[in-house]
Parts: structure tokens; sequence; C-alpha cells
């Protein structure tokens, strides 16, 4: 019988918890993860959803000074050209905006939401 603490015991411990903790810093890849046909695919269907917005806002009542900046957005309804952006894109003053799509297409846009719950996201439309 061994007594608790004894020199077996912590090295039977001490073993057991590297083994227990050793992991792959690298675990192996699968083959054919991801290929170039496959980025491809997933490429060809993301991309014209994605959209440039530039923005110009004039200086609303609070902090926020007027300019003008750019930023990424995406359609979320094709009917209603609706595009969905970050929340400081649509600031709390008068915004006019620009959309151009992949296939160089500008749209005026202007705000239709801006979240006041979250603070994430904000909406554009046509």
């Amino acid at each position: 019988m061994e007594r608790l603490g004894s020199e077996t015991t912590m090295e039977g411990m001490e073993k057991s918890m590297k083994e227990n903790l050793s992991m792959e810093i690298d675990p192996p890849l699968k083959e054919n993860l991801a290929t170039a046909e496959g980025w491809q695919k997933a490429l060809d269907k993301v991309v014209p959803a994605v959209t440039v917005l530039w923005t110009t806002a004039c200086r609303a009542f609070d902090n926020e000074s007027a300019g003008a900046s750019y930023a990424i957005g995406f359609i979320v309804d094709k009917s209603r050209v609706i595009i969905l952006t970050n929340r400081h894109v649509v600031k709390p003053g008068p915004v006019v905006a620009e959309a151009m799509f992949v296939n160089s297409e500008e749209v005026t846009m202007y705000p239709i939401y801006r979240d006041s719950v979250s603070h994430r996201y904000s909406e554009f439309s046509s």
C-alpha cells in the first residue's frame, strides 16, 4: 500500500497529468480541406453581396463631427436593396451614402435603421 504523497504516487500523478495535458500543437490537416476550386465557389457566392459605402455626414447634435468616410456593407435583401453595415457608419445626424457594387454600379443610399440596443449594426436602403 502506498502512502499519499509518496514519491511513486507523485511520479505517477505527474506522468498521468503530462499524458492528459499533452496535445498536438499543429493537428494534422485533412487532405483537400481547402482547394482552389472550393475557394472560388465560395467567393463567387459571397463577393456579389459585398459593397463599399461612401458616406457623407453633417455635424450632429452630439459629439460626432461632420465628414466623409467609407465602410463595407453586405446586401441582406436584394429585392429591397437593404445593406447591413456597422452601427458607426450611420451617424446620429443626416447621412447620405453611395453604395458601389462589384459590377461598378453605384446607388444612392439612405439610412433606414441604427441599432440603439446592442450598438452593433445599422442598415441602408436605396
